[in-house]
Order: C-alpha cells, then structure tokens, then sequence
C-alpha cells in the first residue's frame, strides 16, 4: 500500500548560476551545475555522506525515517542523472536580460499537471521541493514583476542583493512590459524551468500541497494566485529568521500558510568548515518541508536528530 505522502524534488540547472557571485551552491560557478545531480545521487545513495550536514543530507535522512522515497523530475537540468527522473525539461533557464528564460513554459506547465492529476490516483498530499542553483535571482525577478519587495535569500557567502538586483533591472530594459505578465507568460520571460514545473503541478494535483522551499517556492505561490488553502509552504527556520533575507515579509505578502521547521542546533557549525554545509546553505532540497514531514508522522526531536546525525559521515 503506497504512502498517501508523495515527496517530489524537482531538479533544474541556470545559466545565472554561472555569473560568478549570484550563485554559492557550488565550489565555482561552473560547479554550481553539477550540484543538482550530485545531491540527488546523495540523497538516493549513490554518493558518498558528507563530514557535515547538508540540505540534501536532511531530505535523505527524513526520507529513511518516514520510508518516503523522493521521485526525481528533470525540469531544466543540464547533463545525465544518475537517478531515475521523469523529464519534463532538459533545457537550463537562460539568462532573461539576454532573452527569455524558459521558452518551453508552456510545455512545462502542462506536462507538470499532467503529472500532478495522475499521481492524485495514490497520494493525497504532495511535498515539493527544488534544487536549481540561480534560481533566488529568477524568484527576485518574479517577485518585482508582480510588486513585491523584499530581499530574496542565498547560498552566496558574499552579499548578492546588488547583483540579483542588476539582473532584474537588465529583464526590465530588455522586457519594458513584464510588469504587466502573468503565470506561465512571466515564467517563459524572467522565470525558471522548476517554477514552471511547480505552477504545473499545483494546477493539476487536486489534493494537498507543500511547497518545500524558501524565496523560490513563495515565488511561484504568488504566480499561483489564490488556492482556497489548498497550497501552505514549508521551509528551514534558518531561512525563515535569515537577516540577510525578507522571507517572513515575502511570505505575508504573497498571504501563504508556512510551516517553519527548525535544524537541531548542533548541525549548525559556526565557522563552517565547508560551503556546502547548513547554516551556510540554510534551504534547498525540501530540506525544510522533509523535517515538516517527519514532524506530521509523529517523529519526536531525538530521533530526527539522530536520523540526521546518521547521515554525516565520521572521519
């Protein structure tokens, strides 16, 4: 008998994330593109535990505790997997001061509710999560499309915000009309391929949603508009109080229910010894929406944080 619970991550890669310093979800820019496919294969254990816990460690672990095995999407990833993955996509968003980001939009968007009304037929509620390093500068231009202000997180360890703010001021010359677009049209102009597949999926599964993430994922709740309660968030505290960051304010904003899930403290290592680590990256994965998920399955703190300890590896 299936879970009623369906974990889905959504992987997408961005040619954003090559311009050095809106991107710190890598160890160079161009290593920023390998990082999807290098957590997914952690999370499904094809690779090695990391000596600290990660985003993905977190998703892999919640997903050993509650049984939940995450179904990979391709939505926009460049290069092979080496997971299984439904394809939506395989086409990287672009740069939107140069062109359209996401020319397959539609596509996307349909393919997605497709997939979203099929799988209503084992599960009723659907977590999603997303790893597409660029993408908090693809959400900031959503967001100032649509009029919300606000500073958008990231994985960056240098400040960003002027930078992320000069890309949407480059989609502004290049599209003087994109304040007036909408869904799938201000996707396809400034957007990524992994908002278009979550739009999609919120279109088409008629059940309950979580929306596992931070900037990005309120990003695509406010292109999805009013749900009738049916979509609410779920995300890290670490992004939720980030001071670098307005997540709270985005998040009244865009009027969206968050559940906040706290990372048991000792994880949290300050320096830390390595980019990769939480604190530093401080959402990705479903990170956030897995330990909500372990939380809704009646798991106590003791033994998520053991769950968690489980999957960093001792040296």
């Amino acid at each position: 008998m299936p879970s009623p619970h369906a974990f889905v991550v959504l992987l997408g890669t961005s040619r954003l994330s090559l311009v050095p310093g809106l991107s710190g979800a890598g160890k160079t820019p161009e290593d920023t593109w390998n990082t999807p496919r290098r957590d997914a294969a952690l999370v499904s254990g094809r690779g090695q535990n990391p000596p600290c816990l990660t985003v993905a460690g977190v998703t892999k672990a919640m997903s050993a505790l509650t049984a939940i095995t995450p179904l990979f999407i391709n939505a926009g990833c460049a290069g092979n997997l080496a997971v299984p993955a439904q394809v939506l996509s395989t086409i990287p968003a672009g740069d939107p001061r140069s062109g359209p980001s996401v020319p397959d939009a539609e596509t996307i968007v349909r393919n997605a509710t497709e997939t979203g009304a099929t799988l209503v037929e084992n599960y009723h509620t659907l977590w999603l999560g997303e790893c597409i390093p660029g993408g908090t500068t693809h959400a900031l231009c959503i967001l100032r499309a649509l009029g919300i202000g606000g500073r958008v997180s990231s994985s960056s360890v240098k400040e960003s915000g002027i930078a992320k703010e000069a890309v949407w001021e480059g989609v502004r010359k290049r599209c003087p009309d994109i304040c007036s677009l909408r869904g799938t049209d201000l996707i396809r102009e400034t957007g990524d391929p992994v908002m278009a597949a979550t739009l999609g999926f919120i279109q088409g599964f008629p059940g309950e949603i979580v929306l596992c993430g931070g900037t990005q994922m309120l990003a695509v709740a406010a292109l999805a508009g009013d749900t009738k309660g049916q979509v609410c968030c779920a995300m890290t505290d670490l992004v939720w109080r980030d001071p670098a960051a307005d997540v709270a304010h985005i998040a009244d904003t865009v009027g969206i229910p968050v559940t906040v899930a706290p990372v048991p403290a000792r994880f949290v290592r300050e320096p830390s010894p390595s980019r990769a680590c939480i604190g530093r990256v401080k959402e990705g994965f479903g990170a956030g929406g897995a330990l909500a998920m372990a939380h809704r399955h009646g798991f106590s703190e003791d033994t998520i944080e053991a769950a968690l300890a489980d999957v960093i590896r001792q040296e």
